[in-house]
């Protein structure tokens, strides 16, 4: 997998690369690198979070996992996210037929600023690799807000409420399932929050997709 870190450096960790190192990781990185589709623990700490199925979750934040994700979401570069969406796609089953991949999207300042929503590049990834259609659009983000890293599960619900909501299109109907995409599951609050403007609308999201959980 090139995730466009530039010619002759590990994506893993940056670090140049000797000549015999082709696959583009270097060996620590390797050893290192987390398997798909990971523990039944980490899968059932995901559902617990956000109270629905798992469809893909990469990896644990951890330092070098950490700068990955930091990479893929401040890089300027989705074709990092793209190739992360495929890498996922090859180690978990797709979503059964019909259900339409929807990215959790930026406030249109924010993806002015990184030139792309990471969420978008993922989903479009694992689209490549399962076959899916992406709706990146389906949501939009109608508050922008200050960063959440390090709020409760109380405090980003109630910062999230009314932040979202759902672009009807008279010339397209709204999928009848979605699997949510997005970066980091940290409390859950944004994936219920998607989760409650998309039902209200008659659209049942059975599950989502995370790059990593903090």
């Amino acid at each position: 997998m090139n995730l466009g870190w530039g010619l002759g450096r590990c994506w893993g960790c940056g670090e140049p690369l000797v000549p015999n190192e082709v696959a583009g990781m270097c060996p620590p990185c390797q050893w290192a690198w987390p398997s798909l589709p990971g523990s039944e623990a980490v899968q059932q700490l995901a559902r617990e979070r956000a109270g629905c199925a798992v469809y893909g979750l990469g990896f644990r934040l951890r330092p070098d996992t950490h700068r990955v994700v930091h990479r893929a979401k401040y890089g300027g570069f989705p074709g990092q996210g793209r190739a992360l969406g495929h890498w996922m796609a090859q180690g978990w089953p797709a979503p059964p037929r019909g259900v339409v991949l929807v990215p959790v999207p930026l406030h249109w300042r924010r993806h002015v600023r990184r030139g792309f929503n990471p969420p978008q590049a993922l989903a479009e990834g694992l689209a490549t690799g399962w076959g899916c259609e992406v709706q990146p659009k389906l949501l939009r983000r109608l508050k922008h807000r200050l960063s959440l890293t390090s709020a409760t599960r109380a405090a980003r619900q109630s910062a999230l409420r009314g932040t979202f909501g759902v672009r009807k299109d008279w010339r397209t109907a709204l999928p009848d399932r979605v699997v949510l995409v997005d970066d980091v599951l940290t409390t859950g609050a944004t994936f219920r929050a998607c989760q409650q403007v998309l039902g209200a609308e008659g659209v049942e999201v059975v599950g989502g997709v995370w790059l990593a959980m903090g």
